[in-house]
């Protein structure tokens, strides 16, 4: 099993037929004063599975880690059924997580880590930056 995408977004979805919908992609968050609460985003990964693994059960588990790994602010665990796919392909499988009101202690680096069955598949950096208010 691979990560064919990792997006932290403002909203997203899954629209008819199983397709992504994704809204306000980011990779930074700018706020003038820590700890800063961001109300509402969106983690969406896209998994593809080779015919190997159709029909198989996993569990993927996502992580949200602070600069230096000494706190997780989310860990979100589920269990996945791996379809199978038209002869030939690969199977995709979205998911699509929600996270409420997480709080950002201090700025840096933090990191969205995606497990697939405890095996690392993909990471997302996203930078918490400091920022100043403009003087008039």
């Amino acid at each position: 099993m691979e990560v064919s995408t990792i997006l932290v977004a403002d909203y997203a979805n899954i629209a008819e037929g199983g397709k992504p919908n994704v809204m306000g992609i980011f990779r930074q968050i700018n706020a003038e004063t820590f700890p800063v609460r961001h109300p509402d985003m969106y983690l969406i990964v896209v998994l593809l599975a080779g015919p190997a693994e159709f029909g198989q059960k996993r569990t993927i588990t996502v992580k949200l880690i602070n600069e230096d790994a000494t706190q997780e602010l989310a860990n979100f665990s589920a269990p996945i059924d791996v379809p199978t796919a038209i002869s030939g392909r690969k199977s995709e499988i979205n998911s699509i997580l929600r996270l409420r009101d997480v709080i950002f202690t201090t700025p840096g680096t933090y990191q969205f880590s995606v497990l697939v069955d405890n095996d690392e598949k993909a990471t997302l950096p996203i930078e918490l930056n400091k920022i100043e208010r403009p003087t008039s």
